[in-house]
């Protein structure tokens, strides 16, 4: 959880090649003139090779691409007392396959401890502590993980490593949560931790992720949003983030869910009811149903 001093709480197809020998034997014929044969040469054969071809590797056919689009109005209307922004991104099929407001900034609150930990990772930091911070949302060793790497110099260097534009470092270096990034920029920062980081930090990071614990290192609980809203119908890690008050609490679920993680799942959201424990149960289970009502899709055969 973040604490800020402003607030209340802390194929194609392959063609297919085609091999074809010349013959190689002497084709010696007879020289003649009109008046006598000058010289007879034995006449040669030789057999043509088998002409041979690679069979044509078959390509076998994208699933389907769902459509999120009623039940991403669905969710969207869970969350009444706030807005909320969703990007949901199809591995097996490369693109977007429904968005609401993905290019609003939020706060990332917990979420940049992907990048903290991937900074930190690319410095050779323990793989052990990155984990220990991911999979319990551990501030404390986000805090030192922060210090030591340079606080906002984290932001900018990741952005620039994987190419990112929607994401703004905190006004105040001290307070990491307050990093604001998109959803569509969220979408682009798991897309590098699954395709271009290095599979050691891949594997720390996602396997961090799948074994979130219930209750965050401060006692809260992260199931919010994706896990119980997934909850044992398909696969699913994640990274949690929450903070309060704008004017009331931030709730971000992002993660991969599905066989071999086909999906990215990003929602962030802010609400408009103030601070305490209560609010935030009524708000964290708004944002589970909004997923609920994404699971159908979610789980759709391929």
């Amino acid at each position: 959880m973040t604490v800020r001093l402003r607030k209340i709480l802390t194929g194609g197809t392959a063609a297919a090649l085609l091999f074809t020998m010349a013959g190689c034997g002497l084709m010696a014929g007879s020289a003649t003139t009109p008046s006598r044969v000058a010289h007879t040469a034995p006449a040669t054969t030789s057999a043509l090779p088998t002409t041979t071809t690679t069979p044509v590797p078959t390509t076998p056919p994208l699933p389907p691409v769902v459509d999120f689009s009623a039940a991403i109005q669905q969710a969207v209307a869970e969350v009444s007392d706030g807005k909320i922004s969703i990007a949901i991104y199809d591995r097996v099929n490369n693109k977007i396959v429904g968005s609401y407001n993905p290019d609003q900034a939020w706060y990332t609150e917990s979420v940049v401890k992907l990048l903290i930990g991937l900074d930190s990772l690319d410095n050779g930091g323990s793989a052990a502590k990155v984990s220990e911070m991911i999979s319990r949302s551990d501030d404390t060793t986000a805090d030192a993980l922060w210090g030591s790497l340079g606080g906002a110099k984290i932001i900018t260097t990741m952005a620039a490593k994987i190419g990112l534009q929607d994401i703004t470092p905190p006004h105040d270096p001290r307070f990491w949560g307050d990093t604001r990034v998109t959803a569509d920029a969220l979408v682009l920062i798991y897309q590098y931790i699954l395709n271009t980081a290095p599979a050691a930090e891949r594997d720390t990071i996602v396997t961090a992720m799948h074994n979130a614990t219930n209750l965050g290192a401060d006692g809260t609980d992260q199931y919010f949003g994706i896990p119980y809203g997934v909850g044992g119908a398909t696969y699913w890690a994640v990274k949690q983030g929450w903070g309060c008050c704008e004017p009331g609490w931030v709730l971000n679920t992002t993660g991969l869910v599905g066989p071999d993680d086909r999906y990215i799942v990003v929602a962030l959201t802010s609400h408009n009811t103030g601070g305490g424990s209560a609010v935030r149960k009524k708000d964290s289970d708004e944002l589970t149903q909004a997923i609920k009502d994404l699971l159908p899709d979610l789980t759709a055969a391929p």
